[in-house]
């Protein structure tokens, strides 16, 4: 009994659709254009957050070494930094392979180092963090820890780099919140509209259905599944406008990324979501459910 009402609302859900084709491609037609508007601001969201995540795991600490340590030495200091909490890995650079590595740098300048009688540079380590510790206080703190150990001349993490990065992006955040919140508002508020629309276009049906004895769930829940799939469709139409869009940003900015299969989903079961509530929300205020 129970599941023959179940399939009973949504059969009514999908005859309602074909009886309003004209009403429902309208809604369809603005909850895409509203989506759109969401989607953009979700894939601009995701590729800053990649950006700052590939900047973060490009954050390191260079210790130099004091000139003339011995190899036991350097292999103890080695030991002492890879035990450190913060620390992920280190990799050794010799004296020689820096210089080569500046060689490089300098292109067709590298004949200046040519006239060097001595390699001026000392050896070192490049300490990579653990991803959890790329902030300005852990890698001060480790930093701090490094340079008071035996046998360390200096330790650089790109101090000032790091203090205005983190200022960057707390103000990324700040604005992408701020934006967000705005935008997915307005979303959600264009939606219960355009659905709303669709209910009042069928007030004399409901209060019919409510003269007959109807009760609330019963004619809430073919609307709410109505909602749900223009939701659904809508959600499909966006991210196929939005595929476009990003194709041809892509002329002028190679490097922007489309949503992953994962995060589609879960885009449109959001959105599906959206357009059951927009049901809910518009027929809540007609029937004065509490």
């Amino acid at each position: 009994m129970f599941m023959r009402r179940i399939f009973y609302i949504i059969d009514e859900a999908f005859r309602t659709v074909k009886r309003h084709k004209g009403l429902t491609s309208i809604s369809i037609v603005i909850m895409s254009l509203s989506l759109l508007m969401l989607a953009v601001f979700l894939l601009a969201t995701d590729n800053v957050l990649k950006l700052v995540g590939q900047a973060e795991q490009e954050l390191k600490v260079s210790v130099y070494l004091k000139e003339g340590l011995g190899n036991p030495t350097i292999e103890e200091l080695y030991r002492d930094i890879l035990t450190q909490p913060e620390v992920s890995s280190v990799n050794f650079v010799s004296k020689d392979q820096a210089l080569e590595s500046f060689r490089e740098q300098l292109g067709d300048d590298a004949d200046a180092l040519d006239a060097l009688r001595n390699n001026p540079l000392p050896h070192s380590f490049q300490v990579t963090p653990g991803a959890e510790f790329k902030n300005e206080e852990s890698l001060k703190a480790l930093a701090a820890r490094i340079q008071a150990m035996p046998g360390v001349e200096e330790v650089r993490y790109g101090r000032e780099f790091v203090e205005k990065f983190a200022a960057v992006v707390r103000g990324v955040y700040f604005v992408d919140f701020v934006v967000g919140f705005i935008v997915i508002l307005s979303a959600v508020f264009i939606i219960a509209n355009a659905v709303r629309l669709t209910v009042i276009s069928r007030r004399r049906t409901i209060e019919i259905l409510k003269l007959v004895g109807a009760t609330n769930p019963y004619i809430v829940a073919p609307f709410i599944i109505e909602g749900a799939f223009q939701g659904g469709v809508a959600a499909v139409l966006s991210l196929l406008l939005l595929r476009i869009v990003t194709e041809v940003t892509r002329r002028a900015i190679p490097d922007l990324t489309f949503f992953s299969v994962e995060k589609s989903l879960i885009y449109f079961l959001t959105c599906v979501l959206i357009g059951a509530l927009g049901s809910f929300m518009a027929l809540r205020r007609m029937l004065r459910m509490s």
